[in-house]
């Protein structure tokens, strides 16, 4: 990936940050005009271009993802870390062994509890365009996908302008408003129905 041209946003990440290696990763890069999307799974790699001129909004949603791996991690931290003290305070030469095993079984739940807590509230990130929906799992972690977007809405506003704060409840309202069903254009008068004045036509619902 030349440097030049593309600088990296995020670092190649799986969807959860303790899933094993050999599970898909993505990563997100900055080029001139439009972000890179790389997606590895062994050996084979997907590349997806998301020009700035074609995003219409970048989505983040609050997961509990955080609270849950504190559970998963914290529960067994907590029994080891129990059996830990309560050998510490039979003071017996002869549970060496037994604290060593305590002592490092809790620290391997420990150190990505820490870890889990450190990298801040877990989200869930979608950019979409006018023709998809893509998730960027690497931008799964609230500060980080913060930090990502105010990087590049200045590049997004640059290639489509911005719309002024009373202009975006206009551009709603019309939306809402615009009819379903075409209106003729003034002067032009619509064609009567082929069974209009006829006794033998069927009725007409309406």
């Amino acid at each position: 990936m030349p440097d030049k041209e593309y600088q990296r946003l995020t670092r190649a990440r799986s969807r959860s940050e303790f899933a094993v290696a050999f599970i898909s990763r993505s990563s997100l890069w900055l080029g001139k005009d439009h972000l890179l999307y790389i997606e590895t799974s062994g050996y084979t790699e997907t590349y997806k271009r998301f020009y700035f001129r074609d995003i219409q909004a970048v989505l983040l949603v609050a997961t509990k993802r955080r609270a849950i791996w504190n559970w998963v991690l914290g529960a067994p931290m907590t029994i080891f870390l129990m059996l830990l003290l309560g050998t510490l305070a039979g003071r017996s030469n002869s549970n060496t062994v037994a604290i060593t095993i305590y002592a490092i079984c809790a620290s391997v739940f420990a150190v990505p509890l820490l870890i889990n807590n450190i990298l801040g509230r877990s989200c869930i990130c979608h950019l979409r365009t006018a023709v998809q929906m893509e998730e960027l799992s690497s931008l799964n972690r609230l500060r980080r996908a913060r930090r990502v977007l105010n990087r590049i809405r200045p590049l997004i506003v640059g290639a489509q302008g911005e719309l002024s704060p009373a202009e975006i409840p206009a551009r709603l309202r019309a939306a809402v408003e615009s009819p379903d069903v075409a209106t003729p254009a003034p002067g032009v008068t619509a064609s009567p129905s082929p069974t209009t004045n006829r006794p033998d036509a069927p009725p007409v619902i309406t």
